[in-house]
């Protein structure tokens, strides 16, 4: 899995490539906290993303309950067609913020 983060305005964006799965979930986590510490929007790309476990989701989680707590903004944006198909079969896709693209994520985000 590779993990990147950079600006986008106000926000932070986390993209991220590979496999998300119990073994790469850890490194996820602690990418995503660090940069929800820093800003007050975070969007998470998952374009780049070939599979994602429940490992994977509850990270996703936990992330969105922090933000929520700290009064932050998470969003998701990019999701491919398999992981789209994760996220519906666990009931996960109506809890987050689900955009096509990043910039339809900016303009509502």
């Amino acid at each position: 899995m590779k993990i990147s983060v950079r600006e986008a305005g106000e926000a932070k964006i986390v993209e991220v490539e590979g496999d998300v799965d119990l073994g790469t979930s850890p490194e996820l986590r602690s990418t995503l906290f660090a940069a929800l510490r820093e800003v007050r929007k975070l969007g998470l790309n998952l374009a780049g993303i070939r599979y994602i476990d429940s490992s994977g989701i509850a990270t996703l989680l936990e992330v969105l309950k922090d933000s929520q707590r700290m009064n932050k903004d998470f969003f998701l944006f990019g999701l491919t067609p398999a992981v789209e198909r994760v996220f519906r079969l666990t009931h996960v896709i109506r809890i987050f913020r689900v955009f096509a693209d990043e910039h339809e994520a900016m303009e509502s985000a």
